[in-house]
């Protein structure tokens, strides 16, 4: 027994420097036959990414109010898994990304993109949704209404893990730590519900929130006026070995060659017609 609850702990110290980390406290247990298995808390985003999810799935927010998940799509949706009996990662989670939405100045929440946060804990319930959101989760008054693009929610219909495993997010109960583990991901969903991409952890970064709302919301763009985000878009990769954004070296400087080829091209044209020029004068 003292060997399987010191296992648990060298398990969660390990998820703790993988960049997972234990949710804090449940409040209560909600199995003894949960199974410690680090493979869940990795995402195997070449499988989920373009992913759709059920748009009839019925959620229910911290106000009561049903509404299928059809209802919030037609615009970019950044979703993010957490459960309301934690006092740890998950209110972390809501109250970085509040902070960090502040600063995205580019896109509007509510009219360019919305936010959904969904528990994972089936013993949840709009009450503790409140709850969270008033006490814990930090998200400014202007984002908590529904015209604020921002809801708090528990799964109505279906099975939670199917929910969750639509993204690929999986989580267990751990024993050894008294909470659940899971990843901190963002899930960023096009206007379709299509998984467009992930940014994991809980320090989040202002531009990488805008250009992976860039990436989810590409369909559209590429299809309006917006030839800046267009631009941006086209710049910035995601490099999925280090997991942020990046400049895209390889345009770069295959835009730098053609412009400077087709601006040889015109010195040379120019250079041609003067020369033509004088020889015409000459004679």
């Amino acid at each position: 027994m003292v060997l399987r609850r010191f296992a648990g702990l060298l398990l969660v110290a390990g998820a703790l420097a993988a960049g997972f980390a234990p949710a804090a406290q449940a409040v209560s247990e909600p199995s003894k036959q949960s199974v410690a298995d680090p493979s869940v808390l990795q995402i195997d985003e070449s499988r989920y990414l373009g992913n759709r999810l059920r748009a009839e799935t019925v959620l229910t927010d911290e106000q009561g109010k049903d509404f299928r998940i059809g209802e919030l799509l037609g615009k970019p949706l950044i979703l993010l898994l957490s459960y309301y009996g934690c006092d740890g990662t998950c209110p972390t989670m809501n109250r970085e990304l509040a902070g960090v939405l502040a600063k995205v100045e580019r896109f509007k929440l509510g009219k360019d993109y919305r936010v959904l946060t969904v528990s994972f804990d089936a013993r949840d319930t709009p009450e503790l949704a409140s709850k969270f959101l008033a006490q814990a989760a930090g998200v400014p008054e202007s984002l908590k209404s529904v015209d604020g693009g921002w809801r708090h929610t528990i799964v109505k219909t279906g099975d939670v893990n199917g929910f969750a495993g639509e993204v690929g997010f999986r989580f267990f109960w751990s024993d050894a730590a008294k909470a659940f583990m899971h990843p901190n991901v963002l899930v960023f969903l096009t206007p379709e519900g299509r998984v467009a991409r992930y940014i994991y952890g809980t320090r989040m970064d202002a531009e990488a929130i805008r250009l992976a709302l860039i990436d989810a919301d590409w369909e559209r763009i590429s299809s309006t006026t917006a030839v800046f985000d267009m631009m941006t878009g086209a710049c910035y990769s995601y490099n999925y070995a280090e997991g942020r954004y990046q400049l895209n070296y390889s345009l770069l400087a295959g835009v730098g060659s053609l412009v400077f080829g087709v601006s040889l091209m015109g010195l040379g044209a120019l250079l041609y017609r003067r020369k033509m020029k004088r020889r015409t004068q000459g004679i």
